[in-house]
């Protein structure tokens, strides 16, 4: 009943945006087992813009390997075909903001720093897929666009106080709305039909303890985009300053406090080299 109440008032609050029609598209595919390449390079070459951005992303330092990447065809390959698809959907969220300004391009740059974040640390621990955390990362923050589309005058003032007095933006959103952007981000995962897995970390990733999920990869997803929220927190990507908040989870990991400042390391190192790409 709390949950049908909570998503009448998030209804009636914002606007709950469609998914961009290419993204659609591309889930679609997600969700057809029989889907091919051919299907998905065919899709993406129709749009110019998706493939100019798929190709720099393709090309950049941490999927060029040294070569040139020229077409669609042959970045799939690269990257790998579900990978590939995931991109695209998470690059649409970019297309989603109606105006691109210095909030829009932070709150980007965090997305793309916890996605870094996330995939190193699945690389490290060995509990998730690589590119199923990359995309996770990306996405995790979806809840916050459509917020800060919807109701913009009160997300000024919410982003005012977080920058201000250094409270997390969780906090401030459940202050003013009554409710936050992780609650609107599992209503737009739903609504889109979005794969389980990155709903459920749009969703848990601020949350303390989980609940029993029906596929224990969904949770193990969940501690490894936490563990780098956090990360980035502290670090200060996508935000104005670093903010020293608990990395939640590492030690439970088996990453050591000296790995955690090599890590550190290559999260800024990775996230220097991809910005450009990610962000033009």
């Amino acid at each position: 009943m709390k949950e049908e109440l909570l998503e009448k008032i998030i209804m009636e609050t914002i606007d709950v945006p469609s998914l961009p029609p290419v993204a659609m598209k591309v889930l679609q595919l997600m969700s057809d087992d029989y889907s091919s390449i051919n299907e998905l390079e065919k899709l993406i070459a129709n749009d110019q813009a998706f493939s100019t951005r798929i190709l720099r992303v393709a090309n950049s330092p941490y999927y060029g390997r040294g070569r040139s990447i020229d077409n669609v065809s042959t970045a799939i390959i690269l990257i790998g075909f579900n990978t590939m698809k995931n991109l695209v959907v998470a690059a649409s969220l970019k297309d989603m903001h109606r105006a691109f300004g210095l909030f829009e391009q932070k709150l980007w740059e965090h997305s793309l720093g916890v996605s870094i974040a996330a995939s190193l640390l699945a690389m490290e621990t060995n509990m998730v897929p690589k590119d199923e955390a990359l995309v996770a990362g990306l996405m995790h923050d979806v809840g916050k666009t459509v917020l800060n589309n919807s109701v913009p005058e009160t997300y000024s003032v919410i982003i005012e106080k977080v920058y201000e007095e250094g409270s997390a933006f969780i906090d401030v959103e459940n202050e003013m709305l009554g409710f936050n952007h992780c609650n609107v981000g599992g209503l737009i995962a739903r609504k889109w039909k979005m794969p389980k897995n990155i709903e459920t970390v749009i969703e848990y990733h601020h949350a303390e303890t989980f609940p029993d999920f029906e596929d224990n990869n969904n949770e193990a997803l969940c501690e490894i985009v936490r563990a780098a929220d956090a990360l980035c927190l502290r670090l200060g990507i996508g935000l104005t300053k670093p903010v020293n908040v608990p990395i939640v989870g590492l030690e439970d990991m088996g990453i050591s406090e000296d790995r955690i400042a090599e890590l550190k390391e290559k999260v800024i190192k990775t996230f220097n080299e991809q910005k450009s790409e990610m962000l033009a």
